[in-house]
């Protein structure tokens, strides 16, 4: 269980404790905001401006808290993707100690999303754990396939597999100047023992940045996908900054030091992101005057003489507010769909394969190396952040 980093604690709102729901009519009353939908994305809205002191009100038609991002039972999970008579086998034990999330999301320690739940007050009544393993996904140039955990610092360069020796040395030049490089520190940009030269990062891309330190393709790819958590193949960092991608690797390092005892940069809430989340905001909510109601479908979104939206008709009636925040399910024809995302779900009876070590991990698998245009993030737990039934694995 992580406690709080001591630069974060000053900016946390102790909410009081209380129930989620509100039981008192909303009819009538008028809010500083309304969010349609308790996703991840509403509900850190929502609890960001009630921090700021504003009135909010949060509903949801349905009845399971987190919309797209609800924290499922097992039981649940088989009946929305294979029908209501679906039940799970016996053989994965109790249904109802499974809480699988539709829409995983692991949080970087030095992230700017988890500084959003502390600044909003929902990290207090979130049980946050590290996540134990964060790995790669490689296939060697026999064609078997290889897992290695992500290099992050000097010490991963010399002990990984995954590193030519050429490269080693090349590459811990690189991690060397990354552990004291700073932004804002101009000094820091000069790089080189003797040939010492500031590399002009808004002005080159990452593949130049990586061909500056003579690191090969291969490796350069690694460390991008991995450390920079890249998405694309080595062709493509001709397309993106030097300077995000240098941003990018800061963040997973530094991640590193926001908890105590850290071997992974990630860390992911007990008992499902979609569940604790939607409790937590309830809470941050109602402690600045607002609400969360779920079972609360609004049937019509107001709109003012100017095009406005101002508020919603639901089944109790108009309830009005200064600006109304809505998820794309309540938007209808105001949002388009763009793209789609696939989620594969699985019960294992152990760690993922070639992860036999992970109490839970963070797997990347990047395209090129399963024949994909774009990657695959899997995120694997035992019973260590309470999201199945021992001795399972999601």
């Amino acid at each position: 269980i992580l406690s709080m980093p001591r630069r974060h604690q000053m900016l946390v709102m102790i909410a009081a404790v209380s129930s989620a729901t509100n039981a008192a009519s909303i009819s009538g009353q008028s809010y500083d905001a309304l969010v349609l939908g308790s996703g991840l994305t509403e509900s850190i809205l929502a609890a960001s401006l009630a921090a700021q002191g504003k009135r909010v009100l949060q509903l949801d038609g349905a009845g399971k808290a987190g919309g797209e991002s609800a924290s499922l039972s097992l039981k649940e999970l088989y009946q929305r993707l294979l029908g209501d008579d679906a039940a799970p086998e016996s053989k994965l034990g109790n249904a109802d100690e499974y809480a699988v999330d539709l829409t995983p999301k692991l949080l970087l320690a030095s992230g700017a999303e988890l500084q959003l739940f502390v600044e909003s007050g929902l990290w207090a009544h979130m049980d946050f754990r590290r996540l134990h393993r964060s790995f790669i996904y490689r296939r060697r140039a026999d064609g078997e396939p290889d897992i290695h955990r992500i290099v992050s610092s000097a010490e991963d360069v010399l002990k990984t597999r995954m590193l030519p020796p050429i490269d080693k040395a090349r590459a811990l030049q690189l991690f060397v100047w990354l552990d004291q490089f700073n932004e804002d520190d101009a000094a820091t940009y000069t790089a080189g023992r003797i040939n010492k030269r500031r590399l002009p990062l808004q002005k080159m891309n990452a593949q130049s940045f990586f061909k500056y330190w003579e690191l090969s393709p291969p490796t350069a790819e690694l460390i991008a996908q991995g450390l920079g958590r890249f998405p694309g193949s080595y062709k493509s960092l001709r397309r993106f900054p030097a300077a995000q991608l240098v941003r990018q690797m800061k963040a997973y390092k530094d991640a590193f030091r926001t908890f105590p005892h850290m071997t992974s940069p990630y860390v992911y809430p007990a008992g499902g992101l979609g569940s604790a989340l939607q409790q937590a905001t309830g809470k941050v909510l109602e402690a600045h005057g607002g609400a969360s109601r779920l079972n609360e479908p609004p049937h019509e979104i107001l709109f003012d003489e100017g095009g406005r939206a101002c508020g919603v008709v639901t089944a109790e009636g108009k309830i009005r507010a200064d600006c109304v925040i809505a998820s794309p399910s309540y938007a209808g024809s105001y949002v388009q769909e763009n793209y789609q995302v696939v989620r594969l779900y699985a019960v294992l009876g152990h760690a993922p394969n070639k992860c036999k070590d992970a109490k839970s991990c963070a797997l990347v698998l990047p395209g090129a190396h399963i024949a994909r245009k774009h990657p695959i993030y899997l995120f694997s737990s035992g019973s260590t952040h309470s999201v199945i039934s021992w001795p399972c694995w999601s």
